[in-house]
């Protein structure tokens, strides 16, 4: 996941500290669900496909259950491609199967590219998401800050009027 979306951290050098603030709180509300991703029967099952899932829900903070398919299906894929790797390498280059095993350690990076994209997504729309809200809330500031200026609610001149009446 080189390609990570980046959260309010990157970004705060040309904002204020309200802008700041109203991001890391929109980002607390959006991004960081407490929620976690959630492994499926198959990988509860395998020891070794229970630690790879582990492994790969600590690599971001950012992972929610929404992306729990997405991770499971990567630590599948993940785990077919070490086994196809194994078996290829027990196998010599003139073998009739070491083609076969080239063709679908192909097609398993191409799962495991897809299953990396769909967790990508979600994470960028949720960090979208945030900065749409920290707008809100910025703008919201901004309002409330123009209300709370009351103009001058005695004029000069209507205080003449009112006196030669």
């Amino acid at each position: 996941m080189a390609n990570q979306a980046k959260a309010s951290g990157a970004g705060k050098q040309n904002l204020t500290k309200a802008q700041i603030e109203a991001r890391q709180k929109a980002e607390s509300l959006v991004v960081t669900n407490p929620s976690q991703p959630k492994q499926n029967a198959i990988i509860k099952s395998s020891p070794t496909l229970k630690k790879m899932f582990n492994q790969l829900k600590k690599l971001n903070d950012h992972f929610t259950e929404a992306d729990s398919i997405s991770l499971n299906t990567l630590t599948f894929n993940l785990h077919l491609k070490a086994m196809n790797e194994q078996k290829l390498f027990t196998l010599h280059i003139e073998h009739d199967e070491y083609e076969r095993y080239l063709v679908r350690l192909e097609k398993i990076d191409k799962k495991i590219n897809e299953s990396m994209k769909q967790l990508c997504i979600p994470l960028n729309n949720r960090l979208s998401l945030a900065n749409d809200m920290a707008k809100v809330m910025i703008e919201e500031k901004k309002l409330e800050q123009m209300n709370g200026i009351k103009p001058q609610e005695t004029n000069p001149l209507m205080t003449l009027l009112q006196k030669e009446k």
